[in-house]
């Protein structure tokens, strides 16, 4: 027992050393958060907590607890328990995690879970991100996922790809409105010697790799296989931890460079429970090899290319959820519908791999439309509005190189600005909100409820650097006095984005 407490005091005094600075920003683009972390993976994970953790903790309050485990506690024990006993991660993501959770209670966000009766803590963390992995091994919820990716003769003619690749991905999730609400791209730029920065496109508080993108043009795209049989003893890593392994590190198996057969030996290396179906690509032109792994616990992992794609005509390479090496190939609709529109017309450019994805494979569930193409160096993202799916909306287009600068020096964090706690919190009837800017520029200080309707706007416009501060009487823009309750105030600067919860008592 005293060798726990001492290294539960340990734990606290090395997680507080870290909690001084931010090294991260975030910024929205058509909607779409976009999160940069920096440093270590310490770092990294405050960075995140600090910045998305009331995102992250709205993600596992209201889908994973209330949707995925019913609001049922014990429910949610039997895949905490589950998780405790069968699944381990690496000490960097088991650090990650821990320091997430410290950047969290540093914003300010309330960690308390009503359903659970206690505040969330890391293991609540790493159980959200085996999601798929719990789910499969209970036989729960079904997540469905189907990609394309076609390059050489089938792109040779379209005058903006001329025979590079193209890969278009459909991430088809039951859908919530939570996941709808709280989308998130983060990039992320390790310290780490022996890894690269690389991008994942997810949800708040996810750490895996879903969809992912490395800098050096690898990219690669989870989907569920529909033989989740096992043999193999624990302990298991979660999937989306092992694909991110493949892909965070600069060169995993050594060979002397970064290429989807690095996500292929990250995922042989470690123990996997369910089936699963990875679509990784690079692009060398006509030369490109595209290839879908597939791997369960039982039969372990097998990889295809265009050789082992007798039924998908040109250079086209189709993924679903259904396993085609692994096993012998069982019927898929949208797998035959795709090969119909290929055999119809192998070539493609970019807007027709997003229009037959749409066409053959789309589905109501789709939450989430991904096309890459590395020569370009474009990614193009759509989400579904919750009544459309996400196919059907115009896609954002990003510049893959933006999001790779570098974006601030470790050193250089200190000088963003920055929003105080508000004091006193809890308060009746006025409380001080300080805010310190680094430099002259347009600010917004605003009162919000926890439903995101704003409620009182305190400050606009045109601010010098240093503090500032604002007073709010606890009443509306009409001057109304509001109720008791909890508030959030958010601070918008050009180089901050930063919320505080309050809490009024009359």
């Amino acid at each position: 027992m005293r060798l726990l407490c001492f290294a539960a005091l340990v734990l606290v005094v090395s997680l507080s050393a870290i909690a001084q600075d931010v090294n991260g920003s975030l910024e929205t683009i058509d909607g779409k958060p976009i999160l940069r972390v920096w440093g270590t993976h310490a770092e990294r994970g405050y960075a995140s907590g600090y910045l998305m953790g009331e995102s992250g903790k709205e993600v596992f309050d209201d889908y994973f607890v209330g949707y995925i485990c019913a609001g049922n506690p014990m429910i949610y024990s039997y895949y905490r328990s589950t998780y405790l006993s069968n699944f381990a991660v690496d000490a960097k993501y088991q650090q990650e995690v821990d320091y997430t959770l410290v950047g969290m209670a540093d914003a300010g966000v309330d960690l308390y879970n009503s359903t659970l009766g206690r505040n969330m803590d890391a293991t609540d963390i790493l159980v959200s991100n085996a999601i798929v992995d719990l789910s499969q091994r209970n036989g729960g919820m079904y997540f469905g996922c189907s990609s394309m990716s076609s390059w050489g003769q089938s792109t040779i003619d379209d005058p903006i790809l001329g025979g590079h690749l193209v890969i278009t991905r459909h991430l088809d999730w039951s859908k919530h409105q939570i996941l709808t609400d709280n989308p998130a791209l983060v990039v992320h730029f390790p310290s780490e010697s022996d890894e690269q920065p690389w991008l994942s496109i997810g949800y708040a508080g996810f750490l895996g790799a879903l969809s992912a993108v490395s800098e050096s043009g690898v990219a690669a795209f989870m989907d569920m296989g529909n033989y989740n049989a096992g043999t193999a003893g624990t302990p298991y890593q979660p999937i989306l931890l092992t694909i991110r392994s493949g892909m965070e590190m600069a060169d995993y198996d050594g060979d002397g460079s970064h290429s989807p057969d690095d996500v292929t030996a990250a995922i042989q290396d470690r123990t996997r429970k369910g089936g699963n179906i990875i679509h990784v690509t690079t692009d060398d032109g006509m030369d490109s090899r595209p290839i879908v792994i597939e791997c369960n616990n039982a039969a372990g992992v097998a990889t295809r290319d265009q050789s082992d794609n007798t039924v998908v005509p040109g250079d086209n390479l189709v993924a679903t959820n259904h396993f085609r090496v692994l096993y012998a190939p069982t019927w898929c609709s949208r797998y035959d519908a795709l090969v119909d529109s290929l055999t119809a017309n192998p070539e493609i450019s970019p807007a027709r791999s997003w229009n037959v994805m749409a066409g053959a494979a789309g589905q109501s569930s789709n939450i989430q439309a991904i096309q890459y193409i590395e020569s370009e160096g474009l990614l193009y993202w759509a989400m579904d509005t919750y009544s459309q799916p996400a196919y059907m909306q115009e896609p954002t287009e990003f510049d893959i190189d933006e999001f790779f600068m570098n974006p601030t020096e470790v050193s250089d964090v200190a000088k963003r600005s920055e929003l105080a706690q508000p004091q006193p919190n809890p308060f009746n009837p006025t409380t001080i909100l300080t805010y310190t800017l680094v430099t002259s520029g347009d600010v917004e200080l605003a009162v919000y409820d926890v439903s995101g309707r704003l409620v009182r706007t305190l400050a606009s416009g045109q601010r010098g650097p240093g503090e500032h501060s604002a007073v709010w009487m606890g009443r509306d823009e009409s001057g109304r006095e509001v109720s008791s309750g909890v508030y959030l105030v958010r601070l918008l600067t050009g180089d901050t984005v930063a919320t505080r919860k309050m809490v009024m008592v009359r």
